[in-house]
């Protein structure tokens, strides 16, 4: 589907958007709500990842690999009251040194109070303001999966904490989407954003433990079923 066309779908699925206008003045860094600054989005902004992955088969394989992927602001529209939907270009490489081919496009939308993100036309809260230790939002407020279950919703932990990047501190915050360990399985799903700077740092765990084993829930390390475990690392930001 044509990105503008996916867009113009969300739009209208999400309650009291307003009609687009041609606006296009710059908003003032002082009007930015608290937390704002985790999520630098303005057009031609970049950032690159190095993604570690290893895939767990019911073979008994364990498949690592390691690719390159590029999320990059190239165009915007403006809502009513200056609240812009950006179109977010993602491009995949196994190699930074060749070429970059383009993978998918997403969008990208800022509002006073959250961070929209919509992948493969799901909608997705990433950030909700004001930013504090221990706020919670339903990162599915959006879509299908929207749970009124607030033990199952995203949480900030080690807000304002420093975290050491390409050399300097800076303040930042992990969002805990989902982290549980048991008999059964692991999960782990969270991120870590960089003031000034965006996502650093992404982990998406989901493992299935094998339980045909006799006492397999008390073996000291258990047999892994099938899973994936996805490491994205930032390596690069900036301007084009």
């Amino acid at each position: 589907m044509h990105w503008r066309a996916a867009i113009i779908r969300f739009l209208f699925s999400v309650p009291v958007w307003g009609f687009l206008a041609c606006a296009t003045e710059e908003v003032d860094p002082k009007l930015l709500p608290p937390g704002r600054e985790y999520y630098p989005a303005e057009p031609g902004r970049y950032w690159i990842y190095r993604v570690d992955t290893i895939a767990f088969t019911f073979a008994g394989d364990t498949l690592p690999g390691t690719y390159y992927l590029k999320e990059k602001i190239t165009d915007t529209l403006y809502l009513q009251e200056n609240n812009p939907v950006y179109r977010l270009e993602l491009y995949k490489t196994p190699d930074t040194t060749m070429g970059w081919r383009l993978d998918s496009v997403w969008s990208l939308r800022t509002d006073p109070d959250k961070i929209l993100k919509t992948q493969n036309n799901r909608p997705l809260v990433k950030l909700r303001f004001p930013l504090r230790e221990g706020s919670s939002w339903d990162i599915n407020q959006f879509n299908v999966l929207q749970d009124s279950n607030s033990a199952n919703w995203a949480a900030v932990k080690n807000f304002e904490k420093n975290t050491l990047w390409n050399g300097q501190n800076y303040p930042s915050l992990q969002v805990i989407q989902k982290s549980d360990s048991n008999c059964v399985g692991n999960s782990v799903f969270l991120e870590t954003y960089l003031k000034n700077i965006g996502l650093a740092f992404r982990k998406k765990k989901f493992i299935t433990y094998d339980l045909s084993e006799p006492d397999a829930c008390s073996r000291p390390i258990r047999k892994i079923e099938i899973g994936y475990d996805n490491n994205y690392y930032l390596i690069e930001t900036g301007k084009e």
